[in-house]
């Protein structure tokens, strides 16, 4: 219940018009949100266009809005908007009803135990990359390991979700429009301005052609698979096989398509990018290394690791945890504000949106002790307890949390410990390696390595 009380959060004034666009367009982004709770307090306001913009940055009051009031604060966003253009009505963009179906539906397809199932194809999947890696080792060459890892990553979900069901032409296809699909959504949401997409300009067509050519095949592969009498263990056939409780009715073509592509998205970047920083940073600490390296040796030797192996890496866990933390996927999430609300103490206006960032939850000394300082073991199962659940966000919380977070815990673990087995990667600069703020943290420019055989 909103009373006088209540009150209204103070922010800067930006420019006319615009507001403060170019501050939450900028690369330097993050560090302006953090510069408004620091001067503003736990909830700060700012204009963007013709909006008004609330940053929450405290755990109870995240809680609030993507749970306790979630109805309240929804996906009907300009930057929700332009992933739907990508990604369709999923579970990921979908609202209401509609969104409870989906993912009653989707849900029990990335159970843990469904998950377990596609190990091999992780595996045989990082296994080539690495006998790759021998010859680029053997000739004393350097790789890019974020590039590395988009490929890898990229050919883990495509095997995941289509088993053996593409061709090389459509893999290749599947390589080369992928990256500019993302980076063309990056920023659109970046800067949300609708009317910049109506144009008839190259840039358009192209983004266009490439959502295209990615559906084409999509479609394609569902209608073999639905004339199919073969039996497939990928998570397409799990898709296929859901059917809502009570009836036989399964996912559509066009809802397949968009839990398809909510996938490729879902499970190929945002890992991608996480096991890059991962790479960066035990470059640089050798002590968190070894100890990865001394447990990947006691629990797996030189063999090839099963579903089984995972929980036998704990260590490796909370390695790439605190570089989730540090590095989360996806660094700012929107709400829109249907109604005016109460959010703890302060009134927050129907129409416009709120930013929460796990970036920044995930720095605030009152939840994190030296939050600058990579420390696995906070990712103790005690300390993990005692934790404001809603200060850890890497794949986001309450009903709508990543339903991907499985698959890419045992997927990165499982990267880490094989490519452990047989090399170490060196970073060949010592330059700091820089985050690009987008939808996504990547890092600026790659990451330049040296394998050394072990």
């Amino acid at each position: 219940m909103i009373t006088t009380k209540h009150i209204t959060p103070k922010g800067p004034s930006g420019y006319p018009i615009i507001g403060n666009l170019f501050k939450v367009a900028s690369n330097q982004r993050l560090v302006w949100l953090q510069s408004l709770t620091e001067q503003y307090g736990d909830v700060s306001k700012f204009q963007l266009l013709k909006k008004e913009v609330y940053l929450v940055n405290h755990p109870d009051l995240v809680r609030d809005l993507l749970v306790k009031k979630v109805d309240n604060y929804t996906k009907r966003t300009v930057a929700f908007s332009v992933v739907r253009k990508v990604l369709g009505e999923s579970t990921f963009t979908a609202m209401g009803d509609v969104w409870k179906r989906k993912r009653q539906l989707v849900q029990p397809s990335f159970h843990k135990t469904k998950i377990s199932n596609l190990t091999e194809i992780m595996t045989d999947t990082i296994e080539e990359m690495l006998n790759d890696w021998e010859v680029v080792c053997d000739k004393k060459e350097t790789i890019d390991v974020a590039d590395a890892m988009m490929r890898l990553t990229l050919s883990v979900v495509v095997r995941a979700l289509f088993s053996t069901a593409l061709t090389k032409e459509e893999v290749q296809t599947v390589a080369n429009v992928f990256t500019p699909i993302l980076e063309e959504a990056s920023t659109r949401a970046s800067y949300p301005l609708k009317f910049l997409s109506k144009f008839r300009t190259k840039q358009n067509a192209i983004y266009k052609k490439n959502i295209k050519q990615l559906d084409d095949i999509i479609f394609r592969i569902i209608k073999d698979r639905r004339t199919s009498t073969s039996t497939h263990n990928d998570l397409l056939q799990m898709l296929m096989d859901a059917r809502e409780e009570g009836t036989d009715d399964p996912l559509t073509d066009q809802e397949l398509r968009d839990e398809v592509m909510t996938v490729f998205i879902a499970g190929h970047e945002t890992t991608a990018n996480a096991m890059s920083w991962l790479w960066v940073i035990l470059s640089q600490q050798s002590e968190f290394r070894e100890k990865v390296e001394k447990e990947v040796e006691e629990a797996l030797g030189k063999r090839t690791p099963t579903a089984a192996d995972f929980p036998k890496l704990p260590h490796s866990l909370k390695v790439f945890k605190e570089t989730l933390r540090l590095y989360p996927p996806v660094p700012i999430l929107p709400r829109n504000v249907e109604q005016d609300d109460a959010l703890g103490d302060y009134l927050i206006k129907g129409g416009g949106e709120v930013l929460f960032s796990p970036y920044l939850l995930h720095r605030l000394t009152d939840f994190w002790e030296n939050p600058e300082t990579f420390d696995p073991e906070r990712f103790e199962r005690e300390a993990e307890r005692k934790r404001h659940p809603f200060a850890y966000l890497p794949f986001g919380g309450g009903p709508r949390i990543c339903l991907g977070n499985n698959f890419a815990m045992m997927e990165a673990v499982f990267i880490l410990a094989m490519t452990t087995q047989r090399f170490r990667l060196n970073l060949i600069s010592d330059k700091p390696v820089e985050p690009l703020i987008t939808l996504t943290t990547r890092p600026k420019g790659g990451v330049h390595v040296r394998l050394e055989r072990r």
